[in-house]
C-alpha cells in the first residue's frame, strides 16, 4: 500500500512537471540538477525518519502502561 502512494506521487510530479512545461508555467522547483536532488534527498530522508519513528514506537508499544488515570483503583 505504501509502494502505491510513492508510485502516485512520482507520476503525479511528472505530470504536473510536464504540463508545467508544456503551457509555460513556471514550476515551483528548482531549475538546476543540484536543487533537484536536494528536494529529493530531503523527501526521502523525511521519508525514512518517519519510518524509523514508527518502528520504535510500535517496538516500544508493549512497555507502556497508559495514562495514570488508566491504573488500578484510579491512583496517579
Amino acid at each position: 500500500m505504501n509502494y502505491l502512494k510513492i508510485l502516485a506521487g512520482l507520476v503525479l510530479s511528472f505530470v504536473v512537471g510536464f504540463a508545467c512545461n508544456r503551457f509555460g508555467i513556471p514550476a515551483a522547483s528548482p531549475p538546476v540538477l543540484t536543487g533537484a536532488l536536494l528536494v529529493l534527498m530531503m523527501s526521502t530522508g523525511y521519508w525514512l525518519v518517519d519510518r524509523f519513528v514508527a518502528r520504535r514506537a510500535a517496538q516500544n508499544k508493549r512497555h507502556c502502561g497508559g495514562h495514570a488515570i488508566e491504573t488500578p483503583g484510579g491512583a496517579r
